[in-house]
């Protein structure tokens, strides 16, 4: 019996002692259970918090952006001084000290505050010491709360203007404009033959290329080659063509003149290729980037009330002289004139003579001349000058720079240097010409450019000029150092609104720039050609004999397209300081802190 006592004592002992354990147990589960949901909250809180100050950031910064893009008319733009002062007056909305944060407080996690800090300047590419008015380096600081959790974010984005019209970032872009209707060929991008080009593509259209190259030589010539080249700029991995449709190969010798106008490649004579690797010779493909065409307009003839002169200082040629030479006015914005000797007649007989001042003539420019600005109500001729334009020259009628010369050897070219913002009404024919340029040049014509050589002028801090050429009409770039082994170098970047086309057959060219139009056509081999055969040469005619394809494999293109990343601070230290604006960029994030 004592022993049955002691056995259930024992037992209750144990009992009491186990649900002690269990107590201690349950209590130290409970307290660390409530812990974990504590700082589970306090973590969410934090997470919470943190979004909500970077949802402060991106909403403030789009609309910023927003109401900046519905202040630019997309047809006629706005005025560099009209957009400076609604970014600014835009900025000054959200100022943390003077303005209205953006705030909201309708969500369910918490809410957010957020506004500008400070406004920092940015500087043209290249050169800092001149800022760049157009942009600004905005710090935002967004508070975001969440519970009992506040993070506040300090972030810089870089908001404003384009600092140059995107068809400067590419070596070879296309364009499509919907608002005039598609054109023939528009958008599209023909690369025949050993075309080579180092940077990236833009291509709204479709990019169709060829083996061969094309000539008219006694007739139309489909001359054997290899297919095109990308090569990426220097420390880059792979150029990138942005591709807005598709891209083809063809191997029928096609009428020329259809073949660039079509816009239906689905009939047997194309291709419709699935790897962009088909269209350029092996290893030398770019990376494709899908999008939808980017319209960014020039407008060229916005740019003309910023050059013509209504009024200005009248300099007189002399009698019967048409000539500028030599004319040093630095300081004045110059009408030249010219005098010609009139005749009052009775009946046939002359009664009286008097000079009469005019305007309206084919101007000759020779020798050193500097002007703040110049302006022409007719043409211009340029021979043998350098000459310095300081806020620009305005040609009323056509503009010729070179002799015309049409023979192949630069040694009989005219040396020109030209500097300065140039407007031309009508056409521009460069031709026998050895320029020299730093030169940023609207054309409502034609450009036509042959027989020359164009080369960058020395500016300083070892730096050297181009020639930028933005035209309404067509661009034809053909007939330099024709069967030369040395290539004609020009140093320019050309775009127009209507169609772009360069041989290098027998041409040889470098362009160090790039190039940009509605519809682009290249024609290329690469290697040698000469008017009489040679080893390994592939005879078309008695006299055009050019490099045979195995031999085209280790040589140069006869037209390369090199891009030149200095070619947007050109173009920013040419513009005119009243330039059109049609398009906001997209914000730049460039430091962002929690």
């Amino acid at each position: 019996m004592q022993y049955m006592k002691n056995q259930s004592g024992n037992t209750l002992l144990i009992t009491l002692i186990i649900l002690i354990v269990f107590s201690i147990l349950g209590l130290s589960l409970m307290s660390l259970s409530i812990s974990g949901l504590t700082k589970n909250e306090i973590r969410q809180d934090n997470v919470r918090s943190e979004d909500l100050s970077e949802k402060g950031i991106d909403r403030i910064t789009q609309q910023i952006n927003s109401e900046l893009t519905q202040k630019i008319d997309e047809s006629n733009g706005l005025t560099r001084t009209n957009f400076i002062n609604i970014l600014n007056s835009t900025i000054n909305k959200y100022k943390c000290t003077t303005g209205s944060p953006i705030t909201d407080s309708s969500g369910k996690t918490g809410t957010y505050k957020t506004c500008i800090k400070e406004v920092k300047p940015t500087y043209e590419k290249g050169n800092p010491a001149v800022e760049n008015e157009l942009r600004k380096l905005i710090v935002f600081e967004s508070h975001g709360i969440s519970g009992n959790s506040t993070k506040t974010m300090t972030t810089e984005i870089e908001i404003g203007a384009e600092s140059a019209p995107e068809t400067l970032k590419y070596a070879v872009g296309t364009n499509i404009n919907t608002k005039d209707g598609i054109q023939n060929g528009e958008g599209n991008l023909y690369m025949h033959g050993g075309v080579s080009v180092k940077g990236d593509f833009k291509v709204d259209g479709n990019i169709i290329t060829r083996d061969r190259g094309y000539a008219y030589l006694n007739g139309e010539q489909w001359i054997s080659s290899i297919l095109p080249e990308s090569i990426p700029t220097d420390g880059v991995p792979n150029s990138k063509i942005v591709l807005g449709k598709n891209f083809y190969t063809f191997n029928s010798n096609l009428s020329y003149s259809s073949h660039i106008a079509n816009n239906n490649f689905s009939n047997s004579s194309y291709k419709k290729e699935t790897d962009i690797k088909q269209l350029f010779r092996e290893g030398s493909s770019p990376k494709i980037i899908i999008r939808e065409p980017v319209i960014s307009p020039i407008g060229i003839t916005d740019q003309r009330a910023n050059f013509y002169l209504s009024n200005g200082e009248r300099f007189s040629t002399g009698l019967n002289s048409k000539k500028i030479a030599n004319v040093n006015k630095p300081n004045s914005k110059v009408i030249p004139t010219y005098t010609e000797r009139e005749c009052t007649r009775w009946f046939i007989i002359c009664v009286e003579y008097k000079n009469v001042e005019k305007e309206d003539a084919t101007f000759e420019m020779t020798g050193n001349n500097t002007f703040e600005q110049l302006s022409t109500i007719g043409s211009l001729e340029i021979e043998n000058s350098n000459s310095t334009f300081k806020k620009g020259l305005y040609v009323g009628g056509n503009l010729q720079i070179g002799n015309n010369n049409t023979t192949y050897n630069p040694s009989n070219y005219s040396p020109i240097t030209l500097d300065g913002p140039v407007y031309v009404k009508g056409n521009v024919n460069i031709q026998g010409a050895n320029l020299k340029s730093n030169v940023l040049l609207y054309v409502e014509g034609d450009v036509n450019i042959q027989y020359s050589t164009i080369n960058g002028k020395s500016l300083a801090d070892k730096k050297e000029g181009s020639l930028i050429i933005f035209a309404k009409g067509q661009i034809k770039i053909s007939n330099n150092s024709v069967n030369q082994d040395t290539p004609s170098q020009i140093k320019g970047f050309f775009y127009t609104e209507e169609d772009l086309e360069i041989f290098g057959v027998g041409s040889n060219i470098r362009i160090e720039g790039g190039i940009s139009a509605r519809r682009i056509v290249l024609n290329a081999i690469r290697g040698r050609a000469s008017d009489s055969s040679f080893s390994g040469s592939q005879r078309i005619t008695s006299n055009s004999h050019f490099e045979g394809v195995a031999g085209q494999r280790s040589r140069q293109s006869r037209l390369q397209i090199i891009y030149d990343q200095d070619i947007i601070e050109t173009f920013s230290n040419l513009k005119q300081p009243e330039p059109i604006i049609y398009k906001v960029e997209p914000p730049i994030v460039k430091e962002r802190e929690i």
